[in-house]
C-alpha cells in the first residue's frame, strides 16, 4: 500500500511539474505574440514615414524647395502607388487632374496626404494592417532586378527534343550533387 501511495505521490509531482511548466511555455507564447504584434506594427508605421519622406523629397525636388508658381499634387492611382505632380491652376479646373479623377486616381495636396498617412497610422496602431500592407506593397521599390547566378544563359533556338523511350526512371539513373540541390536524373540534360 506503501508503494502505491509513493508512485501517486511521485505522479502528482510530476503532473504539478508539468502543468507549470506548460502554463509557463503558454506565457513565453503570449509576450512572444505580443512582441511581434508590436514589431510587425512598427515596421508598417516606418514604411509609412519612409513613403511620406519620399514623396515630400520628390515634391521638394519638383519645386526646388521653393515656392513656385507650381502647384504640387500627389497622385494616388486605383492600385495604389503613389505619384508626385505639379500643376499650373486649381485641381478643380486643370483639365488633366480631371481625367486622372475620372479614371480613379485620388488627386490631393501634400499635406492632405500627410494627413492620409497618419489616418492610416492609426489603423495600424489598432490593428488594421493587411489594407496597409496593400498599400505599401503597391508602392515597394525594388532596387536591382532579381538575377539567378547559377543558370546558364538558354539557346536563342532550341531544337525539339524527341520523347523518351523509357517511361520510367531507375533509381540508379540519378547522380549525387552537391548539397543544396537535390539529384538530377542521368537523360534529364542532353549534349
Amino acid at each position: 500500500m506503501d508503494d502505491v501511495k509513493r508512485a501517486i505521490s511521485n505522479l502528482v509531482q510530476m503532473l504539478e511539474a508539468s502543468q507549470k511548466e506548460a502554463t509557463d511555455l503558454v506565457d513565453t507564447m503570449h509576450q512572444l505574440q505580443g512582441y511581434l504584434d508590436g514589431e510587425s506594427k512598427n515596421i508598417i508605421q516606418g514604411g509609412l514615414d519612409w513613403l511620406l519622406t519620399a514623396i515630400r523629397a520628390e515634391a521638394t525636388k519638383l519645386t526646388g524647395g521653393m515656392i513656385s508658381r507650381w502647384q504640387v499634387v500627389v497622385l494616388i492611382s486605383p492600385e495604389g502607388r503613389v505619384t508626385v505632380g505639379e500643376t499650373y491652376s486649381d485641381e478643380n479646373s486643370d483639365h488633366w487632374l480631371i481625367r486622372l479623377k475620372s479614371e480613379g486616381f485620388y488627386v490631393m495636396t501634400l499635406d492632405v496626404f500627410s494627413s492620409l498617412i497618419q489616418t492610416l497610422k492609426s489603423k495600424v496602431a489598432e490593428g488594421n494592417l493587411i489594407p496597409v500592407i496593400a498599400f505599401l506593397r503597391a508602392n515597394a521599390k525594388i532596387e536591382m532586378p532579381l538575377v539567378y547566378q547559377d543558370v546558364s544563359p538558354v539557346p536563342t533556338v532550341e531544337q525539339p527534343r524527341q520523347p523518351s523511350t523509357s517511361s520510367r526512371w531507375k533509381p540508379t539513373d540519378f547522380l549525387p550533387t552537391p548539397f543544396p540541390h537535390p539529384p538530377l536524373p542521368r537523360g534529364l540534360f542532353k549534349d
